[in-house]
């Protein structure tokens, strides 16, 4: 039981330091240093935290995160920081925790202690750049301190039932690694975004983004060939753009980059062609029963596609400096629906942009 204590105890230590490193090593600290825990024999080596230097070095940084964390952009800024301060924080949490002395031991233990640590901030990281889209800075300290309540909480848990704990952590670590790789889309999306409104010198002219298939680049053009083969479209005009929200349109997520492709053999539904770990991949959308809209959002120009009174929705999103090119594709969008007669009857709704 000793042994699995031990692990249950360092897969917290190493889980909280990817959200709070220093209220992990502050708290400890200064529970050991006030004798409100006492240290079994076998965490020894976790007395090192209750020596003054240390507090007074989390501390310092505790009281600098404290803040930075709830205010936008900053706490991306931090985060970016600490991308390799956490995970080595959290790799030598867990090496003290088990107490290991050899050598090749403490290297293993240190790489899957600091990969946890990575999945933990990955998911915090994530989750507070997308947070920053938000205008009010209100949610920031929101969940700036819904996670320091739950360094304290996991901390707590970790003295009372250690083992209980590590249940706790494994779960969290699987839907943390389950659903990063969706933020990370989600980062990449809003960071491509961000900068372009940032250091955009003004609206894109639309000629030069709306392309039809003879003025597309040979890769462009083979890009397209290569995700629909062999029902390769007959391309009236394409645009780049990413996927925001995305709901019932199988084999396409949101935060996708890719290019909106309109087929002039199928004018009834537009293609959205992109690339993931897997290849290229392409995505029809069908256009009889959706309404239309633009909206202009904080990062971007958005053209929502969606059904009045269904579940079927996807966001197309452009650049802030594109507000002519999304007013264009909108135009087009509508052209293509309008040329297709309905096989069902279409609401007002449905028809109106």
């Amino acid at each position: 039981m000793d042994v699995i204590e031990q692990l249950s105890v360092a897969l917290g230590f190493a889980t909280l330091a990817g959200l709070n490193l220093y209220l992990v090593v502050l708290v400890t600290g200064l529970a050991i240093r006030l004798d409100l825990l006492t240290l079994a024999s076998q965490y020894d080596q976790l007395s090192v935290l209750g020596e003054w230097p240390v507090i007074g070095a989390a501390a310092v940084f505790f009281v600098l995160e404290f803040f930075s964390d709830k205010i936008p952009w900053v706490d991306s800024l931090w985060d970016s920081i600490h991308t390799l301060v956490r995970p080595v924080g959290g790799a030598v949490l867990a090496v003290r925790t088990l107490g290991l002395t050899d050598p090749q031991y403490e290297v293993i233990v240190a790489l899957l202690a600091g990969g946890v640590t990575l999945v933990t901030h990955g998911a915090k990281a994530s989750t507070r750049l997308a947070v920053n889209t938000s205008p009010e800075p209100f949610s920031n300290v929101a969940v700036s301190t819904a996670e320091d309540t739950a360094v304290l909480a996991g901390l707590g848990l970790m003295l009372v039932a250690p083992v209980a704990a590590g249940l706790v952590f494994s779960v969290f670590l699987f839907l943390a690694a389950l659903y990063t790789p969706r933020l990370f889309r989600r980062v990449k999306a809003t960071a491509w975004l961000l900068s372009k409104k940032i250091f955009s010198t003004g609206q894109v002219e639309p000629e030069k983004e709306f392309r039809v298939f003879g003025s597309l680049a040979v890769p462009e053009q083979l890009t397209i060939r290569q995700a629909t083969s062999p029902e390769s479209p007959e391309v009236l005009w394409t645009v780049k753009c990413v996927t925001g929200r995305v709901r019932a349109f199988k084999g396409l997520n949101g935060n996708r980059f890719g290019r909106l492709v309109a087929d002039g053999k199928k004018p009834g539904r537009l293609l959205f062609v992109g690339r993931s770990l897997g290849g290229w991949y392409y995505v029809w959308i069908p256009l009889e029963g959706l309404a239309f809209r633009h909206e202009t959002r904080f990062l971007s120009e958005d053209i929502e596609l969606y059904q009045p009174e269904g579940k079927q929705r996807i966001v197309l999103r452009f650049t802030r400096g594109q507000h002519d090119l999304a007013e264009r594709v909108l135009e087009q969008i509508m052209i293509m629906k309008r040329s297709v007669p309905s096989s069902q009857p279409r609401s007002a709704a449905a028809l109106s942009a």
